[in-house]
């Protein structure tokens, strides 16, 4: 009986060292884990473009842009979303959904749309994680929603001796930020 109870108190340390459960699938540094995880995207370089230029007191050339980097930190992955827009007056009004770029060869498909008026980023992003058996990988779906309210800048010119074939007025407003700020989806869904 001592000898029992001598190995079961030498034994007990190591079984309190070695967490109940714990499998490849708990570690830290994979996809699946860091996806099932406490997952947030980190969003950069956020910036918004708006440029309203007349070419005569009744002719206006306008565009507008918005463009950041997308971050998938289960991944260390980034993606590029910019998007390009002729509708006046705020450029970008939630109602489309652009494409972000990713590096060749990605298991990630990204979409975003943005509203000027309110701020509101929405992203869609789906990935694939095979770390955990190449032969049946986990495709997840996540959707992110952030109100961003950024500095502005302004920067106006008018023609004060006009004349046709010159510039009349420039309008240019320029709004961003280089911060890093993480987004958490507010739905995930995973496939196997």
């Amino acid at each position: 009986m001592r000898n029992f109870i001598g190995t079961l108190a030498a034994a007990l340390p190591l079984a309190a060292a070695a967490p109940y459960g714990l499998n490849s699938r708990d570690s830290p540094a994979g996809c699946s884990s860091k996806s099932f995880g406490d997952f947030a995207w980190a969003i950069s370089n956020f910036n918004y473009h708006a440029s309203y230029v007349f070419s005569t007191p009744a002719h206006q050339i306008d565009s507008g842009t918005v463009g950041f980097n997308l971050t998938n930190t289960a991944l260390s992955e980034t993606v590029a979303c910019t998007a390009y827009s002729l509708q006046l007056q705020d450029y970008f009004y939630g109602n489309i959904n652009y494409n972000c770029t990713a590096a060749e060869g990605s298991s990630t498909s990204t979409t975003f749309s943005y509203s000027r008026p309110s701020g509101q980023l929405n992203i869609n992003q789906t990935w694939t994680c095979d770390d955990e058996d190449p032969q049946y990988p986990i495709t997840f779906t996540a959707y992110g929603t952030v109100n961003l309210t950024f500095p502005c800048d302004t920067w106006t010119y008018q023609n004060p001796d006009w004349q046709p074939g010159q510039t009349y007025s420039i309008l240019d407003i320029t709004c961003g930020s280089p911060f890093t700020l993480p987004l958490v989806p507010y739905e995930k869904t995973a496939i196997a």
